[in-house]
């Protein structure tokens, strides 16, 4: 990593530490990772947010308006990122796929099949394009679970909690279902190591130095970017662009309750994605949007625990037939 980063080893190594603490020490290292990453992205945020403010309006006012941010829906989300980073810790991670683990166990079977790899110097470039590469792969598991979970009844219980968010705030990306997070990370996980194999392949590079840079490239796009999808500010990349990648105001789109917004903009970074599969969607210029369930507010979905509960319920609920249909089973039986 010193060779790969010069004089810059010693700060790079001080970030990558501040950015990924161990999961296992929840406290206190879990609060050096939220305070210095939440006050990073008010930054961030309050940055763009200002460049893009009306001039009528005050800066506060626009940029954490109190009807978005103490919202109940926004209130819940709050509640329920709490709930979620315990469960995460201490049971919905040992059921994620680790794709460091799958990528050297797939770089072994390309030994075997191929014989040793050519251990070629891995430089700037090489690991520029092997994030570049991990981050496309990411994004296709994402897309496909994506569009798994609106389109098959079973999935969208666990996934509808996340759309029936009323107000979009950076945390409402966290409202994910654990059933989510392992459907996803069953498909991210094998095709990130994918990647992963076929680098630890023809660079033979040690594991942390494919961390840092891989996750390294993934935070930078996420936190500059992913948190600005979940917000009320519309920031548009042009129609050019959006054909490429994917902008915070296609992914607000995707939240829209309109019905010509239904079923759009899947892609969490390549656009280019939702354009090969034609879920595409490229506004012309600014839209009002309303966020939520097309059929309204679940009354079912106001807690925390009813976010968890409640989708395993339905989803389960669907499996069984329905009692009519029971019945005439049984009496054609007779």
């Amino acid at each position: 990593l010193k060779e790969v980063l010069g004089p810059f080893a010693g700060l790079a190594g001080w970030i990558y530490a501040q950015i990924l603490p161990d999961r296992l020490n929840f406290w206190p290292d879990q609060l050096k990772f939220w305070v210095p990453l939440g006050c990073g992205f008010i930054v961030v945020d309050l940055f763009y947010r200002c460049l893009s403010r009306p001039r009528s309006e005050s800066f506060w006012s626009y940029a954490a308006p109190w009807r978005v941010y103490m919202h109940k829906s926004a209130v819940l989300d709050y509640k329920f990122v709490f709930v979620q980073k315990l469960a995460t810790l201490f049971i919905i991670a040992p059921l994620l796929v680790s794709e460091l683990a799958l990528g050297k166990w797939g770089a072994r079977i390309l030994v075997s099949w191929l014989g040793p790899g050519p251990k070629w110097t891995a430089g700037p470039v090489s690991l520029a394009v092997f994030g570049a590469i991990g981050l496309v792969l990411f994004d296709i598991g994402h897309t496909v679970t994506h569009y798994i979970q609106h389109k098959i009844p079973f999935f969208w219980e666990f996934h509808k909690i996340h759309h029936a968010a009323e107000v979009l705030t950076p945390v409402t990306s966290f409202r994910t279902h654990p059933v989510s997070l392992v459907l996803e990370s069953l498909f991210q996980g094998p095709l990130q190591a994918l990647g992963l194999a076929c680098f630890y392949y023809l660079y033979g590079v040690q594991p942390t130095v494919l961390a840092f840079v891989g996750i390294s490239s993934f935070i930078i796009v996420c936190y500059l970017i992913g948190h600005l999808r979940h917000t009320h500010v519309w920031i548009s990349f042009g129609p050019k662009l959006e054909h490429i990648f994917s902008s915070p105001a296609q992914h607000q789109i995707h939240h829209s309750r309109a019905p010509r917004h239904l079923d759009t903009n899947y892609s969490q970074y390549f656009a280019f994605l939702d354009w090969i599969g034609g879920t595409l969607y490229v506004p012309k210029g600014q839209e009002e949007l309303d966020f939520g369930l097309i059929e309204g507010p679940d009354p079912e979905l106001t807690t925390v625990w009813s976010l968890y509960w409640v989708p395993m319920k339905r989803a389960f609920r669907g499996l069984l037939p329905a009692p009519s249909a029971v019945r005439n089973s049984r009496s054609s039986a007779a």
